[in-house]
């Protein structure tokens, strides 16, 4: 029993850090639509990037512990890049920003679901063809969202 409270404290502290990291859904009302796009297009070229390195380390004829280590941890960037493109495409575009009655409401969501289905693929593959078309399927969201009239409001 004295170990359970501490247990939850962290268990707690866990999902705080996590919760944090996705952009809250409280009413704040700020909202900085290039810089989402901004570390979307950063998390892609994370992924490209980390695919390669994965391909190169794997494709040596002797892997050493620490090209093991490089392999692994090069995976974990990689899902962890294209989970935050996920969790942004879900938590901050679709819940928040993409209003029902916006202009070119079906294209955006269609656009979404493909920014998070191609996630999703960057995810379990090293080849470059998932992140090209979601690197593809992100610019055609922004030059649609950013440069098409779109409706702000009832700001959460």
């Amino acid at each position: 029993m004295k170990y359970l409270k501490p247990f939850l404290l962290c268990l707690l502290s866990i999902f705080a850090i996590n919760t944090a990291n996705a952009h809250c859904q409280v009413p704040c009302g700020i909202f900085d639509d290039e810089v989402k796009f901004n570390e979307l297009e950063q998390h892609i070229e994370t992924i490209a990037k980390a695919s390669r390195l994965i391909t190169e380390l794997s494709s040596k004829e002797s892997l050493s512990a620490h090209d093991h280590q490089q392999i692994i941890r090069w995976t974990n960037t990689k899902e962890d890049h294209a989970k935050k493109i996920i969790d942004e495409a879900a938590n901050y575009f679709l819940a928040q920003r993409v209003k029902l009655d916006a202009d070119h409401y079906a294209e955006k969501i269609e656009l979404l679901h493909h920014i998070i289905v191609f996630s999703m693929k960057s995810k379990q593959s090293t080849g470059t063809d998932a992140t090209k078309v979601l690197s593809e399927k992100v610019a055609a969201f922004k030059e649609l969202y950013l440069h098409h009239e779109h409706s702000h409001g009832g700001h959460h």
